[in-house]
């Protein structure tokens, strides 16, 4: 997919909420946002490009979604999913009610579950996650979203948790859905590669506090690939906008974020586990990635 290289950067959650939302900053949840077609800035364009997040959009009308390397025409009451790794955009045509939205970052999702979103089977299949809806799937989203939205602009301390439930329960809806269109289409060498790259690096982990493994670096995927460890670099940033240290990286955190949350392990053991020195290390590793300390993730 050729075209990949004229993408604009990834564009980050923080990112969208601050150019296109018409929100107060003190309103701005970096991990998570629920808006609709109003709340937007109707002045600037929604590019064609890859995000850091994934976004969940109901929209009600007629519309084109531009998605990877097709353009799909939709017509009435629809939900899509767009995971980070794939470029898109949509084209009103006929909006007939505001457009419903909501947007969140994989950590928030992932550091509330054990299983990985990018592994749940919405977004790890060939068919395009885009679903028509009939009146009765229409009214069951309505009341989901609803739900959410209530979430969003409440006081409750601990809402967050409800929200992943409620995003949990609407991908497992639409994952029962039949997709509004779909067409074969044949992987490059490229993105072969790059699906083998997530293969091996899903296979590193969970880690076991027992036998610690030592993770690969850049080079040793690439040996692995049989490939240049420059040519992998320049292929994972095509397809996700990140070159392999930071897509390692970004796996090593979310790792460590689980752990921190889901074992008792001590925080010594979790750094062993994963491959740290000592405990210094996973400080700073954590403080360059997030600015805090591991000990901020501990429930």
């Amino acid at each position: 997919m050729e075209k990949l290289k004229n993408i604009p950067k990834n564009e980050k959650l923080e990112d969208f909420n601050r150019e296109y939302l018409l929100y107060n900053d003190q309103n701005i949840n970096k991990s998570f946002s629920f808006f609709r077609t109003s709340n937007c800035s109707s002045d600037k364009p929604i590019l064609y490009r890859r995000r850091d997040y994934f976004k969940v959009t109901y929209l009600v009308g007629e519309f084109v979604i531009h998605y990877g390397d097709e353009s799909i025409k939709v017509n009435g009451n629809s939900i899509s999913f767009f995971p980070p790794s794939v470029p898109y955009t949509v084209e009103i045509i006929d909006e007939k009610e505001n457009g419903e939205f909501f947007i969140f970052t994989e950590h928030y999702y992932d550091t509330y579950f054990i299983q990985s979103i990018k592994n749940f089977p919405l977004f790890n299949r060939s068919k395009k996650p885009i679903f028509k809806l009939d009146e009765t799937q229409k009214s069951i989203v309505d009341h989901l979203f609803k739900k959410i939205e209530d979430q969003f602009n409440s006081q409750y301390e601990l809402k967050d948790d409800i929200i992943r439930n409620y995003i949990n329960e609407i991908m497992h809806f639409a994952n029962n859905l039949n997709p509004s269109s779909e067409r074969d289409y044949q992987l490059t060498s490229r993105e072969r590669i790059y699906n083998i790259f997530c293969q091996l690096l899903d296979q590193q982990y969970p880690v076991d506090i027992q036998n610690p493994r030592k993770l690969r670096t850049a080079s040793e995927f690439a040996e692995v690939l049989n490939v240049h460890v420059n040519y992998l670099n320049r292929i994972l940033k095509e397809i996700t906008g990140k070159s392999t240290s930071e897509l390692l990286f970004d796996r090593l955190l979310k790792e460590s974020i689980i752990l921190l949350k889901h074992t008792n392990w001590n925080i010594s053991e979790i750094a062993y586990s994963l491959g740290f020195k000592d405990i210094s290390h996973f400080n700073h590793f954590f403080r360059k990635q997030v600015d805090n300390a591991p000990s901020y993730f501990r429930t």
